[in-house]
C-alpha cells in the first residue's frame, strides 16, 4: 500500500463522515466499502492530521471529524 492511496482512502472517510457524522467503525467499513487495512490506514491518518475525534457511547467507539470550537 503506498501513501498516495492511502491519502485517497483517508479522502473516502473524510467524506463519509461529513455526509452522515458519527460512525461506528462497522458502520464506517459498511460506508466507504474500504477493506480493514485500508481503514485503519486511513483512519491513522486523518487522526495524525487532527480531523477526527473519537468518542465511546454505550459500549461503542464513535468516529467523527474534529470541529474546533472557540468561545
Amino acid at each position: 500500500m503506498e501513501s498516495i492511496q492511502i491519502g485517497e482512502y483517508a479522502g473516502i472517510v473524510w467524506r463519509a463522515l461529513e455526509s452522515k457524522g458519527s460512525l461506528s467503525l462497522e458502520a464506517l467499513q459498511d460506508g466507504t466499502e474500504l477493506d480493514l487495512p485500508e481503514l485503519f490506514a486511513a483512519i491513522g491518518w486523518l487522526a495524525r492530521e487532527g480531523k477526527i475525534s473519537f468518542s465511546k457511547e454505550n459500549g461503542v467507539t464513535l468516529i467523527r471529524l474534529y470541529q474546533e470550537r472557540y468561545y
